[in-house]
């Protein structure tokens, strides 16, 4: 791990892992590759009754040793969420995966979000990236939490936060939540339109969006790779980074894994009411499965986007089925 003034100073930043906490996670290595989290909101937004029922709570306080405090609450059955985004920096170049919820956004399905107010910005200058620093904004998929700080409010408009970058969107995830012709037209709810209006079309209209398709390669070399692929399941056209730099790799999966209790249990579920969180649920479930043994199979490192974990977690196979090291490479896998 580099040990700059940059870490002095990130020591010293309110603690991420605290409900209602942001700040910045201890950078960390994958490789050649720096990485810092940056926390924007953490806390309690539902209980495990609410999104995670299909898993029973004598499961949960099972394995409450682990899970409590910083992934769930067994006195109020609350599951800890963490909107955060990831800051890459290799040769120089800076990339951002997801933008999280953004300030001064209308966002009244969700009330804590809706007009947040962060340092957002600062935390990121701190970790080393002013917003035109940014080369690269790397979005998993156009949920309103993962998108947020796409843009920012000069006066008069919605503007690119980062003017010198370049915004990869996969075009699948495109298509269908654009409300102007897409496959979803007129059947995205209203905070997903508002979405799409404040935080996609300026971006867009800025000429800075690059919509992709299949396996897209952002670098190469004898000892650097990072690539993207489309891996659908929780939205139609989700995506998921993935680092290899030396022998050491990471994945940074979006919402693919939304839960570490999914790492044990990889068939359950989000759900709101009557509404599934995920797009397909065959399909992330598969997507799921897939990752867990790629990363138990390669010791690779997993970042998932809502995980209140400084560094990703790590995987390894138990008597059950998977298992999970929260930073922390297993000695066996």
């Amino acid at each position: 791990m580099d040990t700059d003034s940059r870490d002095s100073e990130v020591r010293n930043t309110p603690d991420p892992s605290t409900p209602g906490g942001f700040g910045i996670g201890p950078a960390y290595q994958v490789g050649r590759v720096r990485a810092h989290r940056i926390v924007e909101w953490n806390g309690q937004l539902f209980t495990r009754g609410q999104v995670f029922a299909d898993v029973d709570r004598v499961e949960w306080a099972a394995q409450k040793s682990w899970l409590e405090p910083r992934f769930w609450s067994s006195e109020t059955d609350g599951v800890t969420l963490t909107i955060q985004s990831f800051l890459l920096e290799y040769e120089g170049t800076r990339i951002l995966i997801d933008t999280g919820i953004g300030n001064g956004k209308d966002r009244p399905a969700v009330p804590p979000f809706h007009q947040l107010d962060t340092p957002f910005l600062d935390q990121l200058a701190t970790a080393g990236a002013a917003p035109e620093d940014v080369d690269i904004v790397v979005l998993t998929h156009l949920h309103s939490d993962h998108v947020g700080w796409n843009t920012r409010f000069d006066g008069h408009s919605w503007v690119p936060t980062f003017p010198n970058a370049r915004y990869l969107i996969p075009r699948t995830e495109f298509d269908f939540w654009n409300p102007d012709g897409g496959p979803n037209q007129g059947s995205a709810d209203e905070d997903q339109a508002l979405v799409f209006a404040d935080s996609i079309a300026p971006v867009v209209a800025a000429g800075q969006a690059e919509l992709w398709e299949g396996p897209l390669t952002l670098t190469t070399g004898t000892d650097l790779a990072i690539s993207l692929d489309v891996v659908p399941g929780h939205t139609p056209g989700s995506a998921v980074l993935t680092v290899s730099s030396g022998s050491d790799s990471a994945m940074f999966v979006g919402d693919l894994l939304s839960t570490p209790m999914m790492v044990g249990h990889p068939d359950m579920c989000a759900k709101f009411g009557d509404h599934w969180v995920d797009d397909n649920l065959d399909q992330v479930r598969a997507a799921r499965r897939d990752l867990l043994g790629r990363a138990v199979r390669l010791g690779a490192r997993l970042v998932p986007a809502h995980f209140n974990t400084d560094a990703g977690i790590f995987v390894s196979r138990d008597t059950t089925g998977f298992a999970m090291s929260d930073g922390v490479r297993p000695s066996h896998t």
